[in-house]
């Protein structure tokens, strides 16, 4: 049975949502347990070890300065996170992780990936390079920055 683009399009979309549905769980952080969206502030800022701006984040989480504040905050008050003046422009605020969130981190990413490997067991080492190499040829509208692997 032949399906029409569109229809393709609609289970990749379900498919792809159930993907990512299965990565939203709560991810504990030493005592702590963290949500999707903070987990996502974290990886980004570890990547990143000159800090990341209000702008660049809510760019990544595709949401408002605003929303990301109020992640920031709550991150800030469990000293996982602080803002710096950036050295080279005192209006803007960098985001870094704090020694706390540094020193945990590597643990919290082993455990975070031992905790999605499950989804992609039936997919073989070959098979998961096609899907990352089919994936990089999507267009996506949020800055490629935030996309790349």
């Amino acid at each position: 049975m032949k399906s029409s683009r569109e229809e393709l399009l609609q289970a990749l979309i379900e498919k792809m949502r159930c993907v990512i549905k299965g990565m939203r769980m709560g991810h504990p952080f030493g005592d702590l347990t963290l949500g999707r969206p903070q987990a996502g502030i974290l990886f980004f800022i570890a990547r990143r070890k000159t800090g990341v701006s209000v702008k660049d984040l809510a760019e990544m989480l595709n949401v408002t300065s605003g929303a990301v504040t109020q992640i920031i905050d709550d991150l800030v008050e469990k000293d996982l996170v602080r803002r710096e003046e950036d050295a080279a422009d005192r209006r803007v605020l960098k985001i870094t992780l704090t020694k706390k969130a540094e020193n945990r981190f590597k643990e919290f990413k082993k455990n975070y990936f031992i905790s999605v490997k499950p989804l992609f067991d039936n997919l073989d080492d070959k098979e998961i390079s096609e899907l990352l190499s089919l994936l990089q040829k999507i267009n996506v509208s949020i800055t490629k920055d935030a996309c790349k692997v």
